[in-house]
């Protein structure tokens, strides 16, 4: 069951191919927590005016990934979108576009994405690299390798919510791992997973990057595993 999400959080639930999430955090500044598939630019724009904003009120950009799915709406959201780019610094050069991602690894999934982003138009904007433990505004930032070398989990302790990207996925009112075929390290997304647990605080709301947000959230991560 979906979560009716605090006030000041937005779900943007696109609707291309793998139905990734977008959210939209106000908390005296505008913050968008992914942004979807190129296609799904009308889905951000009407998710932005939801909750009252325009792409230009947009003060940052928070990455859990640099996969195509989270960040391919952001050049169409340009010029109106002028604010930074935060993405964990491994892979701070595919959204800078100055290197592909590789080829290896997550089976096929990984060739697929560095064949997309060889046409994907990338954001014209400053990109800044993410650190584990940064705070960037209200919010914390949890490196969680496993999906991708440089994922990253964003826990804003005031609202009680966690972004979560790709680390898990909501399945009906569960959250599960992501698997072997879409992860670089399977065994690692269960390790992050874990330290995510142990170190990040309580939060009612767990918000995926694929499936619903719910609530109860750091119980439903902690119940990922069993």
């Amino acid at each position: 069951m979906t979560a009716q999400l605090p006030p000041g959080v937005t779900h943007v639930d696109c609707s291309t191919l793998d139905m990734p999430n977008a959210y939209v955090v106000d908390d005296g500044e505008t913050t968008l927590v992914d942004a979807g598939w190129p296609g799904d630019e009308s889905t951000v724009r009407d998710g932005l005016r939801a909750a009252d904003v325009e792409p230009g009120d947009v003060d940052r950009v928070l990455l859990t990934h640099s996969d195509a799915d989270h960040v391919g709406t952001l050049a169409r959201l340009t010029p109106e979108l002028d604010a930074p780019v935060y993405v964990h610094e491994r892979e701070v050069p595919y959204v800078a576009g100055d290197r592909l991602p590789p080829w290896t690894a997550r089976n096929v999934v990984g060739a697929l994405h560095r064949l997309y982003y060889r046409r994907l138009d990338l954001p014209d904007l400053p990109i800044r690299a993410v650190a584990d433990g940064d705070t960037i505004g209200g919010f914390h930032a949890y490196h969680t390798p496993g999906h991708t070398p440089g994922h990253v989990a964003y826990v804003h302790e005031a609202l009680s919510v966690a972004f979560l990207g790709d680390l898990v996925y909501g399945l009906g009112d569960r959250l599960k791992p992501t698997g072997w075929l879409t992860s670089h390290d399977a065994a690692r997304v269960e390790d992050s997973v874990r330290t995510l647990c142990r170190r990040a605080p309580d939060f009612e709301y767990a918000c995926p990057g694929h499936g619903p947000p719910l609530a109860d959230g750091s119980n439903r991560l902690a119940d990922a595993l069993r």
